[in-house]
């Protein structure tokens, strides 16, 4: 064998060796020279002939190794946009290239080197969107492994920098605390993707395809569909224009009449509820929604069969582990504080009520003594109806959904032996990029500013008047695979306030449970980028100003002071249960 295929098979040998314990998988199938990687092999390029070239070469391997031993096949995240898609697996490379660097120094410098001669490939290139994908790696590295970059590597980031620096810099720390959670980091980066717009310019361009698409489509039908199509599409544009009169109507504050915020023998929300029509007087914003036939409020045993049902409520058991003993035992300390204030207490010697048992030792000494009665005290506590409003968007997946279904529960149970009702309610989208209102915006010509412009589900996972027995069953829906998707909060909160609203309590709370601010794509990538964040203020407003509904709201990793007047934040979902129930005893005291 010639000296240089000797030292060729040597360092293959080596470079396999070093992959199989980066990847601690000492089975893993390792070649060369073949097709690219797939499954559970391993191909690598031939090494190099020229020694500069050899770190390069270790760094596509070590990357390789990263990915194998850090990231999951069976995690994804579907924005659905293929350009969003590519960015966000992307972002999962850098991940766990991060990840292998800074724990080990030589996969450092060869992953550092492997990423050099990314950008000196990328440098020749003018067109700012063709260096996003190297800027966003340079940007990365520079901030979470605070590498000093090459000239190359400053480079390539020059046109995306400031941006970068201006709308990036706040999700340092978010990224780093999630380097070790896939799922979460993911999330992260989606909504770094969207504080650069990057996602909504993606989303135009995705439904600029789908209309040339649906164009194309639409031109080989035959003549008498479309005139029928026409004609459909002309009375839905008018019943559209009728109800965009409706919300746009002109009203005045002292119009309102604050006794009709319950209405008992309104069975379904209406679409001018009595909250709409308070956010509606906002003079310098008017919010709109394109479609609401396509809204869904549903229930959650619904949304599965009863098997599926029983399988995620299993699961939802079996993840709860230390989590339930420390909010049972905090739920506990409720359940005694709710229950001393429904202490009985009684007056006696009345002349009727109950019978006295403790005076009938008297009749038997003197029967002409007269019979002694008691009378129970009304009690100051007063009637109460809770509303959970969980936060079912895509951010939420992971640890922070299953902790909040584990407080939904065991907070439900506890404050039913209270005889304190509880409904527990979700709220997301029905499809990513905007579904069937999107289409059919694009059907009607695209029209600037259409509103709210995707298919909100709104889900009740326990109402009110069912009991935590019957109930229980749907909590484990929330960690259900594809459920989680966008979330319009504004919209959200006046459903679940309506829902209290028209109920009989004296004493009605909301509690909010989120961890970001409100994100459609498909809305705001065709309206003003503030549009949902404005009408969630609208909202929260009217209800703190108008409403007797005790409003509160805890974010998740996220301040939600500048929205709530009474509002906490917490860093981790292990938090959740705490804080909720302190909340729920300040709320609960004696006014």
């Amino acid at each position: 064998m010639p000296p240089h295929s000797s030292s060729n098979e040597n360092l293959k040998e080596a470079v396999s060796a070093a992959t199989r314990a980066l990847a601690q998988d000492p089975e893993l199938e390792i070649s060369f020279g073949g097709m690219p990687s797939t499954g559970s092999k391993v191909v690598l390029s031939n090494p190099p002939t020229r020694k500069s070239e050899l770190a390069s070469f270790r760094g596509k391997a070590d990357a390789l190794a990263c990915s194998k031993r850090f990231s999951s096949d069976e995690i994804s995240v579907d924005t659905g946009s293929s350009k969003l898609n590519s960015l966000l697996t992307k972002f999962e490379d850098m991940r766990v290239e991060i990840l292998g660097s800074k724990k080990y120094e030589g996969v450092a410098g060869n992953l550092n080197a492997r990423f050099e001669d990314k950008c000196k490939a990328f440098a020749a290139l003018e067109e700012k969107d063709d260096l996003l994908e190297p800027a966003l790696e340079s940007w990365l590295r520079q901030m979470l492994l605070e590498e000093k970059l090459s000239k190359t590597q400053l480079q390539v980031l020059k046109p995306w920098k400031n941006l970068l620096n201006d709308k990036g810099a706040s999700f340092k720390t978010e990224l780093l605390e999630s380097l070790e959670d896939q799922i979460q980091f993911a999330e992260t980066s989606r909504k770094l993707l969207h504080a650069l717009e990057i996602d909504q310019a993606s989303s135009e361009d995705e439904l600029d395809k789908e209309g040339a698409d649906s164009e194309d489509s639409d031109s080989e039908e035959n003549s008498s569909d479309t005139n029928e199509d026409e004609l459909q599409l002309d009375s839905d544009m008018s019943q559209e224009m009728d109800s965009s009169d409706l919300v746009e109507e002109d009203m005045e504050i002292g119009d309102i009449d604050e006794d009709a915020i319950v209405d008992e023998n309104q069975e379904t929300i209406s679409n001018n509820s009595w909250l709409e029509r308070l956010v509606e007087q906002t003079l310098n914003f008017k919010y709109k929604v394109y479609a609401r036939d396509y809204d869904e409020e549903i229930l959650a045993e619904e949304m599965c069969s009863s098997e599926e049902l029983q399988r995620l409520r299993r699961h939802l058991d079996q993840l709860m582990g230390p989590s339930k003993a420390t909010i049972s035992k905090l739920a506990h300390r409720l359940q005694r504080f709710l229950l001393a204030q429904q202490n009985r207490s009684w007056e006696f010697n009345k002349e009727e009520g109950l019978l006295d048992a403790s005076k009938l030792h008297k009749i038997i000494l003197d029967p002409i003594t007269p019979l002694s009665y008691k009378v129970e005290k009304e009690t100051e506590f007063r009637d109460t109806v809770v509303s959970i409003l969980v936060d079912s968007s895509g951010s939420m997946r992971g640890r922070s959904m299953t902790v909040a279904a584990i407080c939904a529960d065991i907070i439900s149970t506890t404050l039913e032996r209270c005889n304190v009702k509880t409904e527990v309610l979700g709220f997301t989208t029905r499809q990513w990029k905007g579904g069937e209102s999107r289409k059919r915006w694009v059907e009607d010509g695209k029209p600037e500013n259409p509103g709210r412009l995707n298919d909100i589900r709104h889900i009740i996972f326990k109402s009110a008047d069912t009991s935590w027995r019957r109930g229980q069953k749907n909590f484990g829906l929330m960690l259900r695979e594809g459920l989680l998707k966008e979330n319009v909060d504004g919209e959200a909160l006046i459903w679940a306030h309506d829902r209290l609203a028209r109920r009989l309590e004296q004493r009605k709370i909301l509690m909010v449970i989120s961890d970001g601010a409100p994100v459609d794509d498909s809305t705001l990538s065709t309206n003003p980028n503030n549009y949902l964040d404005l009408h969630l203020r609208q909202v929260i407003h009217s209800i703190e100003t108008q409403s007797p509904i005790k409003l509160i709201a805890i974010g998740i990793g996220h301040d939600v002071t500048r929205y709530y007047q009474k509002a906490v934040t917490i860093h981790r979902a292990e938090e959740l249960g705490g804080v909720m129930l302190d909340q729920l005893t300040e709320l609960f005291k004696i006014d």
